[in-house]
């Protein structure tokens, strides 16, 4: 049964959890807890998604950023509406970890995939927990999340809990732990010095907005089919993804689009998928990457060049730069952003201000290791099933395919402009003649 929540003792008044916490005065003030960003992200502008959880009454107490639901005797009832009340589309998201996991980077995964993104290529990135956590705030800043409810609470970690608190201080939305045994030393500890309310049973903002329905037993031969491996997309956009010379950034103002410039041709039918693809990747730079040569049809060298100021959301152009190279003339360019690609570009930039925390260089690449060289870009790419034209040249010195552990037995031949023998370290490695 619930009841109202119960504000805890606090060092200082909590910022209330559905506004935005003013850039001069952050949210932890007065309150231990783990470092968060002292800037504001850019391109947050805006108001925040409407949840339910509900505002203070006039002349009372704000409620606090985080809510401890104890559950002792651990109901079926709890959690089935907990699951209930997930929807991402209202900014409410329910996070059952996943058993048998006790690594930080996993329940960051966790998070990413009840926000609707579980697809990870396999590389070193989804074992930081620094990387993940900051995409899994990214995602859910740019998702506009207002309410995240977290089984299973008395099972997290120490590092777990310090990962949850700073993700709520990084996105701002409120944080539920439903506890279904005793509350843990560790859990006690984490929330000895933050703000938060304990209730008996989920507080009514965790509630669905209708009472789930009552569990039914599945029959034989009535669960829903596996779903098949999806076919290749062949996209000509990707032709000149893996040319891996990286020019030397300049400061040029590229010239203004022309008037009759159309983005790169996408065979009919095929952008949905590929956006549908792109959509559920968990590595916000690839996501970007791959949405920017999308529409660009521009090669690793030039997204290289991609800073994040020339993303923000507002930006009607953005930048690729491509200096002169020996016989090859300069070929800096400014191209339209179309709407579908922007919220990639907004998610990666929320990404990049989480890991660097310092105003950015116009010279910054999102190049941060140890997952966003080349061969991993090329590794995501296929993960997802989007490879380029297949020998769009005949030449046979240009192509290559990746060989990692977990490639692809049916991988594509990806062509690079130049003879294998001058593939830079970080392919010589990945390539199969």
């Amino acid at each position: 049964m619930s009841t109202q929540p119960r504000p805890t003792s606090a060092t200082a008044p909590p910022v209330h959890p559905t506004r935005p916490a003013d850039p001069a005065r952050p949210a932890d003030a007065g309150r231990t807890v783990p470092p968060a960003d002292t800037a504001p992200a850019p391109g947050t502008a805006g108001p925040r998604r409407a949840t339910r959880v509900p505002p203070a009454a006039p002349g009372t107490r704000p409620l606090p950023p985080l809510t401890l639901a104890l559950d002792p005797a651990d109901t079926p009832a709890c959690t089935r509406t907990a699951l209930a009340a997930h929807d991402p589309a209202r900014g409410q998201a329910t996070v059952h970890p996943t058993p048998g996991t006790a690594h930080t980077a996993d329940l960051a995964h966790d998070v990413m995939a009840a926000l609707g993104k579980p697809d990870a290529a396999p590389s070193p990135w989804t074992t930081r927990p620094t990387l993940t956590w900051a995409a899994a705030a990214a995602h859910a800043r740019a998702m506009r999340l207002g309410h995240l409810i977290v089984l299973r609470a008395h099972l997290l970690t120490p590092a777990r809990l310090h990962q949850l608190l700073l993700f709520q201080q990084r996105t701002g939305a409120h944080l539920t732990l439903v506890c279904h045994r005793a509350p843990t030393p560790a859990l006690t500890r984490a929330l000895a010095h933050v703000g938060h309310s304990v209730t008996h049973g989920l507080p009514p903002y965790a509630h669905p907005p209708h009472p789930p329905r009552a569990a039914t037993t599945v029959g034989a031969g009535t669960l829903p089919p596996r779903p098949a491996t999806p076919t290749w997309l062949t996209l000509p956009a990707l032709t000149r993804l893996a040319w891996p010379h990286t020019p030397t950034p300049c400061d040029c103002s590229p010239p203004p689009p022309h008037p009759d410039h159309t983005p790169f041709p996408t065979p009919p039918g095929r952008l949905e998928e590929t956006l549908t693809r792109l959509a559920r990747l968990s590595h916000p730079t690839h996501a970007a990457a791959l949405a920017t040569a999308l529409f660009t049809g521009a090669p690793y060298a030039h997204l290289s060049t991609l800073t994040p100021p020339h993303c923000h959301p507002t930006r009607p152009t953005l930048h690729l730069h491509k200096p002169a190279h020996h016989h090859t003339p300069a070929r800096c360019a400014a191209h339209p952003i179309p709407a579908w690609a922007r919220p990639f570009l907004h998610t990666a930039t929320l990404y990049h201000h989480y890991l660097t925390r310092t105003p950015t260089s116009p010279f910054t690449s999102w190049r941060t290791e140890p997952a966003t060289d080349l061969a991993d870009l090329l590794h995501t790419a296929e993960h997802c099933r989007l490879r380029p034209p297949q020998d769009p040249w005949g030449r046979p010195g240009g192509r290559f395919r990746l060989h990692f552990p977990q490639a692809l037995p049916d991988g594509p031949e990806w062509t690079i402009g130049v003879w294998l023998d001058n593939l830079p370290p970080d392919l010589q490695t990945a390539a199969l003649r």
